[in-house]
């Protein structure tokens, strides 16, 4: 049957992307994203109803029926009638008219392209200042009404001044050093995160980060949930666990409601509709939302819509950035089987609706004000789908549908949904590898490649030291999807905020350098002295020193994170998010207080080789090669850019790299993530897990770059770090010695897996006209199964790998000419974004990039792409 279903994909008279989907993903591309204030509306009548601001908390109880009310009150959508589009030379947005209708019913928000707000967490609330320019700025602008802007500006925001999460954490903070020191002042936390350079705290503006258990919900239907939870509230008699399991049949009770409204809707419209076809979908429509997703599922569609109603629900809770879908073709599977097998369902018609779900998925974009547009900009909402890889036994667990899935998603090239392919060398099929790789040489960005094997081996070092009971440690590890960018998770009972913390290790070198100063605050004393690094004796003692300052911003920054989550746990407890997960029914307790299986958080490490380079080039040109530089004489070039120092820099640059596959240059590399997996793995978070590490960076390798001083690798003022855990281009420094594609590979697969386990995304740039296409499919697929390998037996080989084969002419075009390449998706680090959207810092980032012709293996050389302009 697989041959078969691969056959019909691969024929010419499959008409895989109908008229219908091409009518709807051109609309997609034209429209413009719309601020939604339809939540934010909602929510804030409800909190003025029932005087849940000000509170010192808000129980799970009151937070569910809120989302029931939300759910219940909003406009059922059930077709999209028109769009908005950005006019060329700044003229007025106007709208146009969607030609086609969408198979799934119900909208993430009530636009067609809709911006969700979230007034709860600090970052939608960033955006007041900016309401009145917010749809005219040159990034990425927001369509928004002057009605819509009047009432967040006079009726919703100010609500919310000081019941959000960083507020009501700021306060907390402030009463208790009140208590302790007799005045007001700021957690030194806090300070560190108003700086900037150090890192991110993103609970501050989101919790998201995870994958719901989807599977309960189609094969069983809320109906059941609702029951479980009404007989437990029944049974017990402890008072919070009782309002808890009331919480979750109000919440699950108001999506109901918001299915039927749906149905409803559809039933109306049918009524009025005058074209056969039209009528017989609405009135399918209105029955499939009728049955699921109360009940179980019966076909593969009404699996989907369970899914896509899901998802909708999800959102009004969470805030929309990296909630993931987990592993698809595996909990549909028998659904499409048994459709496929009765006739009912062909691959074709399984790949509309698949395409359909996609453009509903991807039907919204985040909440950015313009500072972080411009540091950080172009990411969309990182909703990652996994396929392939190997079941809960080890068992290959490719089958048809996940190949279903990889087509539709090569035929879209959509931004989100970002896939995910799991493959694990010697049980999965060769066939299903060169098909990942296909993909990526007809999409020129996904999916991303993870290997199941050093992914599994991390997860189960991971999982037995959580305490998971011996026998389903494996289980567990092997039942993993990707969350977000590139964060592996057990499906359904992970609950790890991976992206918690984002962490600028080049700020921590930078405190080891300068005594516990730091450039971009001057002459102020952020952390403790280490000393000065003229008077270290070796380069063990800066070592220790770096250290040392390693550990004193875990501190800070885990301390940060967890007086956040105390704050999440007494004011965002969610209910909905809470019945879709294994572990608190029957726990009785919220995600929010530790009801998962798995807790723990995620800290994503930004500059790494960068740093790692650093280390060498300071172990190599000042205490090795003794040719009299000086520590001093190299901290007066850092503060100088370099200017006056060129032989330095030069010598600087010579030193080894991590990355060519030198034996000193990887052992720093590996020393590095050993140290932060052993620092942050022992400290406990505010859910009783402890912290994971992961080597993602999204965008913010450009962004905090363009906040940084020179490094001691050679780096300049303000250049863009490497993304993830790439190493640093070379094709950027002229008369550099040249990269080789095997020793890349080589050096990020020594890498130790298990100090890695909340993901990495290593990011390669191929050269697309590479001889013939066979030949080139043949080397992509000999290089990703080389880096895969098991070196004899003595590592698992690299963990993930992912890559952006686009011809580099065509980059320097789209820079020029972005509506050309409206569609140009490209691969940032872990997420696909399209190339347009990105800030001109992250667009020269990837453009200068390290590229490699895969019939050699060499670094192919440009010049270093110059911006045309600085950016703001």
């Amino acid at each position: 049957m697989l041959d078969a279903v691969l056959r019909e994909l691969s024929s010419d008279d499959c008409k895989i992307r109908t008229s219908r989907v091409e009518s709807l993903r051109n609309a997609y591309f034209r429209a413009i994203p719309e601020i939604c204030i339809e939540r934010p509306e909602l929510m804030t009548h409800f909190c003025l109803e029932n005087s849940l601001f000000g509170r010192d908390h808000v129980s799970i109880l009151d937070k569910a029926r809120m989302y029931r009310y939300i759910l219940e009150k909003r406009k059922p959508v059930v077709y999209h009638r028109k769009g908005y589009e950005k006019q060329k030379n700044g003229n007025e947005p106007k709208s146009f008219d969607i030609k086609a209708n969408n198979l799934f019913a119900g909208s993430t928000t009530s636009k067609f392209k809709g911006v969700p707000l979230y007034p709860e967490f600090s970052v939608t609330l960033f955006l007041w200042p900016e309401l009145w320019s917010i749809s005219t700025r040159d990034s990425n602008p927001f369509q928004i009404s002057k009605s819509e802007i009047e009432k967040l500006n006079y009726d919703i925001f100010p609500h919310w001044m000081k019941d959000n999460v960083l507020e009501i954490a700021r306060e907390k903070c402030f009463k208790e050093n009140l208590e302790k020191y007799g005045r007001k002042k700021y957690a030194p936390e806090l300070n560190l995160f108003h700086q900037l350079v150090f890192f991110t705290p993103s609970k501050a503006g989101c919790i998201s980060h995870t994958i719901p258990y989807l599977a309960r919900a189609i094969n069983e239907g809320f109906r059941a949930i609702i029951n479980e939870a009404k007989a437990k509230s029944t049974e017990n008699s402890d008072p919070s666990q009782k309002e808890f399991y009331q919480a979750i049949s109000e919440a699950m009770e108001g999506i109901l409601s918001f299915s039927k409204n749906l149905a409803t809707e559809a039933e109306r419209m049918a009524k009025k509709e005058k074209d056969a076809v039209l009528k017989k979908e609405l009135l399918e429509i209105a029955q499939i939302n009728r049955h699921v997703p109360e009940y179980p599922a019966r076909s593969f569609r009404e699996g989907l819509t369970t899914v896509w109603i899901c998802w909708i629900a999800i959102h009004t809770e969470n805030i929309n950035y990296a909630m993931s879908t987990g592993r698809m073709d595996q909990y549909l599977y028998h659904l499409y089987k048994q459709d496929i097998d009765k006739g009912i369902l062909t691959v074709e018609d399984a790949i509309e609706l698949l395409c359909c779900l996609w453009l509903k998925i991807g039907d919204h974009v985040p909440a950015v004000p313009d500072a972080s547009e411009q540091l950080f900009g172009g990411t969309g909402s990182n909703q990652a789908i996994t396929i392939g890889g190997v079941d809960k036994d080890g068992n290959d667990a490719v089958n048809e549908l996940t190949y279903v899935i990889l087509k539709s998603i090569e035929l879209m090239k959509l931004r989100d949904p970002n896939l995910n392919a799991r493959y694990y060398p010697g049980i999965n099929p060769d066939s299903y590898l060169e098909e990942i790789c296909r993909t990526n040489i007809n999409t020129g960005a996904t999916p991303a490649i993870h290997n199941d094997r050093a992914v599994i081996t991390s997860l189960t070092e991971k999982y037995r030291l959580a305490g998971i009971e011996p026998g389903k440690v494996d289980e567990y590890a092997r039942d993993y999807g990707i969350i977000g960018c590139v964060e592996p998770g057990s499906n359904g009972r992970f609950y790890g905020h991976t992206g918690a913390i984002l962490l600028n290790l080049a700020s921590v070198l930078e405190l080891a350098l300068f005594n516990g100063k730091h450039r971009h605050t001057r002459n102020e004393q952020i952390s403790e002295r280490t000393g000065e690094p003229d008077d270290f004796q070796s380069f063990d003692d800066f070592k220790y020193a770096f250290e040392k300052q390693l550990r004193w911003m875990a501190k800070q920054t885990t301390n940060l994170n967890n007086i956040l989550g105390k704050v999440c746990q007494d004011f965002q407890p969610t209910p909905i998010l809470s019945a879709l997960f294994e572990g608190p029914m029957e726990k009785g307790k919220c995600l929010e207080n530790g009801g998962a299986k798995i807790n723990s958080s995620g800290v994503t490490i930004i500059a790494f080789a960068d740093v790692a380079d650093s280390l060498t080039a300071i172990q190599k040109v000042i205490y090795e090669d003794k040719n009299h530089e000086t520590f001093a004489e190299l901290l007066d070039a850092l503060r100088n850019d370099f200017n006056g120092y060129e032989a330095l820099r030069r010598k600087l640059l010579a030193a080894p790299k991590y990355g060519t596959g030198d034996d000193l240059a990887d052992e720093n590399a590996r020393w590095i993530t050993n140290l932060l997996d052993d620092i942050f793995g022992n400290i406990e978070n505010y859910r009783g897990g402890h912290y994971m590490v992961g080597y993602w960076t999204m965008t913010n390798h450009a962004g905090f770059g363009r906040l940084m001083g020179a490094s001691p690798s050679g780096r300049m003022k303000g250049e863009n770090f490497a993304s993830g855990i790439t190493p640093v281009s070379r094709s950027v420094y002229e008369n550099d010695s040249p990269m080789y594609l095997s020793d890349t590979l080589n050096s990020v697969a020594s890498l130790p897996a298990k100090s890695l386990s909340s993901g990495i995304a290593l990011n390669l740039k191929y050269t697309p006209d590479d001889g013939t296409d066979e030949d080139m499919l043949k080397h992509f697929v000999s290089y990703v199964k080389a880096y895969f390998d098991d070196r004899d037996g003595t590592q698992d080989g690299g963990m993930e790998i992912q890559f952006n084969v686009t011809d580099h002419k065509k980059f320097i075009e789209a820079v020029n000419d972005p509506e050309r390449y409206n569609e140009l998706l490209v691969r940032v680090s872990g997420y696909t974004a399209y190339f347009k959207d990105l800030n001109p810092q992250m667009q020269k980032e990837i453009i200068d990039r390290t590229e490699y012709r895969l019939s050699n293996g060499k670094m192919v050389y440009y010049e270093p792409f110059q911006l045309s302009k600085e950016p703001k």
